[in-house]
């Protein structure tokens, strides 16, 4: 009765509370805070999308059209504000949220301009090889016509050239080289099999390449500059300050129920949320560094010999490696596995990749910068050979992904914070089985031992010491607690207040399991001993031990807990609460386990609610 009256106190407490704190609609405030949040992830990702979709020559528009989507949606979503937003803070959100809209609106408009623009820059890039190859197969049996379709080889190079590596000076020349191609259409004859139709078509498509694919550069660079990554941050300051001013009108009652309600929950559940928060922080602040990284990287183009001597290079490349110009680099690095990769022969590495293969991708290296500072570079390069067969140099791009390494080494770190984390709230055995998904996890073990314990006096020292420190107490005895049950191998379950539940046997099944519990029973006698000495008061410890067989599981899908059901656990329980402070009250089953080696005095037949009369025991301690 007297626990239950505790327990019917702290709810009522609870509930008082919960409805003073409750001036602000948390789970309103949630949902917008989230709606905000997934404002900024979603831009993020559609930044990202647009270069990907770039680099991939738009071939599927659609993940960019779900992200516009997704953002629409939740800028209506973002119109409903709050109602604990005042009228100071009500017209400046308003307001910020429209400016933020009309941003993402002209973003629309030049993304479906720039879809329309590599549309086009494709259909072109499709039909110029096969208008080509139709006017070679044409001029067959023309031999005037070889000059002619050997420009037209020449401009399709070029052109095939400009679309990965734009610059003015190839501009001019695939002008120039159109130009002479119409000076010789001129004067093709009448006779000619040539398709003069088929000529004008591939001249067409060579320009419209030349022009749309600085548009689509273009495009794709105003699109990036749009600020609607500051406008999101503006909008989140205005909110989260509306929120602080408010919030600290009812910071009392704020505090009282965060500590009362992490009394009733158990701490441990606020530490996994909490961690939860911060993982995702953590996450989205790596993934912003890269994405800011990959929007200001451009690829180094280069062409090297089997030896590691430079043929060409762009002046993007000589900037990954930390040279002025694209000539001093081709002049410098003259020996690669010496002056450039970090691990010896890791250029042999390559060349016999590419001998073996013709090609490689995602080919990752550590390599040195001019200034002897070390990156992380990927390379894709193919194999180029002569007429026949002999490896004559290779090809291909530089990509700069030290900051994405960087970024890989921070997402394991907190995946293994994550999974420490884990481990405090679940046995590891139990937590393997969740990470595998497993539907239901409840098992039957035929014997173990339970043991509940109550601190007698708590709620009366309760009422003497400010909250914080009644946590900081209770904190250090259940600490010692925790200390005892890994010592000796057993499994806390779960504390209710000042009670404190543990179980010896699972959730991998042991014969000592009764002395083990025994032997932390005791101990934890000990434990109230030197707390009381050590801090002046009088607090004694009311244990309750039982054996028999239990059934544990996990439940819930969130919050989760491992929990133990079955007679065993309610005569427990009842051992607890109809024993006497500074006694471990057993029962008679328990008893016979242990009598051969412990210390026992028979207490005699008490009434147990709902199980009648039983027999029995106090521990007392071990026979030596």
């Amino acid at each position: 009765m007297r626990n239950i009256g505790i327990a019917a106190g702290g709810t009522f407490l609870w509930v008082i509370l919960f409805i003073k704190a409750q001036t602000i609609n948390f789970s309103q405030h949630h949902q917008y805070l989230s709606n905000l949040h997934q404002l900024q992830e979603t831009d993020a990702t559609l930044n990202t999308d647009i270069l990907q979709a770039q680099q991939e020559s738009f071939n599927d528009p659609e993940t960019i059209l779900n992200d516009l989507s997704q953002i629409d949606d939740l800028h209506h979503n973002l119109e409903d504000i709050p109602d604990f937003v005042n009228r100071e803070y009500y017209p400046e959100l308003k307001s910020a949220l429209q400016q933020n809209r009309s941003l993402f609106q002209d973003k629309q408009v030049l993304i479906e301009e720039l879809i329309e623009q590599e549309t086009i820059l494709n259909q072109s890039l499709k039909f110029l090889p096969n208008t080509i190859q139709k006017l070679s197969s044409q001029a067959a049996t023309e031999p005037d016509a070889d000059q002619l379709i050997n420009q037209l080889n020449t401009l399709l190079n070029d052109v095939l050239i400009y679309t990965l590596s734009p610059s003015d000076e190839l501009i001019i020349k695939i002008q120039r080289q159109m130009a002479a191609i119409r000076q010789r259409v001129d004067v093709l004859t009448a006779s000619s099999t040539l398709s003069l139709s088929e000529l004008d078509a591939a001249l067409i498509y060579a320009e419209i390449i030349v022009t749309h694919e600085s548009q689509v550069d273009s495009l794709v660079l105003q699109i990036l500059e749009l600020p609607t990554e500051q406008q999101s941050e503006q909008i989140l300051d205005i909110y989260q300050h509306s929120y602080q001013v408010f919030l600290r009108k009812t910071k009392i009652y704020r505090i009282l129920f965060y500590v009362v309600s992490g009394l009733i929950a158990a701490t441990l559940f606020i530490v996994l949320i909490a961690k939860t928060q911060q993982l995702t922080k953590n996450l989205q602040k790596c993934e912003e560094k890269y994405r800011i990284s990959f929007d200001d990287s451009v690829e180094g183009i280069f062409k090297i010999t089997p030896g590691g001597r430079f043929l060409t290079a762009n002046n993007t490349l000589a900037t990954i490696y930390g040279y002025a110009s694209a000539e001093e680099l081709c002049n410098n690095l003259i020996n690669l596995n010496r002056q450039l990769y970090v691990q010896p022969n890791r250029h042999d590495e390559l060349i016999r990749v590419l001998e073996k293969y013709g090609s490689v991708s995602d080919f990752e290296s550590q390599v040195y910068r001019k200034n002897g500072t070390k990156i992380w570079i990927e390379e894709k390069a193919r194999a180029v050979r002569d007429k026949h067969g002999n490896f004559i140099y290779y090809e291909g791009t530089v990509e700069d992904i030290t900051v994405r390494k960087a970024w890989q080494e921070a997402l394991h770190y907190e995946q293994e914070q994550g999974e420490r984390l884990l481990l405090n709230i679940l046995p590891k055995v139990i937590a393997q089985r969740l990470k595998q998904l497993e539907s239901t996890i409840a098992d039957n073990f035929e014997e173990v031992t339970v043991l509940f314990a109550d601190i007698v006096g708590f709620t009366e020292l309760s009422a003497r010491f400010p909250p914080a420190q009644v946590v900081e107490l209770l904190n250090r005895i259940f600490s010692a607690f925790d200390e005892l049950s890994d010592y000796y191998g057993l499994e806390k379950i779960k504390t209710i207040g000042d009670a404190y539940m543990v179980v010896g046997g699972l959730p991998t099944p042991r014969p000592d399991h009764a002395e083990a519990t025994a032997n932390m029973a005791l101990d934890m006698q000990q434990v109230i001993t030197k707390f009381n000495n050590q801090n002046n008061q009088t607090l004694s410890i009311r244990i309750g031990i039982n054996t028999g067989p239990v059934v544990a599981g996990v439940i819930g899908i969130k919050k989760f807990s491992y929990d133990l059901w079955g007679d065993t656990v309610n005569i427990a329980s009842r051992m607890e609460s109809q024993g006497l402070p500074d006694k471990i009250q057993v029962t008679e089953f328990t008893y016979k386990k242990l009598q051969d080696n412990y210390l026992f005095e028979e207490r005699g037949t008490i009434q147990v609610k709902g199980k009648g009369k039983m027999t029995t025991y106090f521990l007392k301690g071990k026979i030596h």
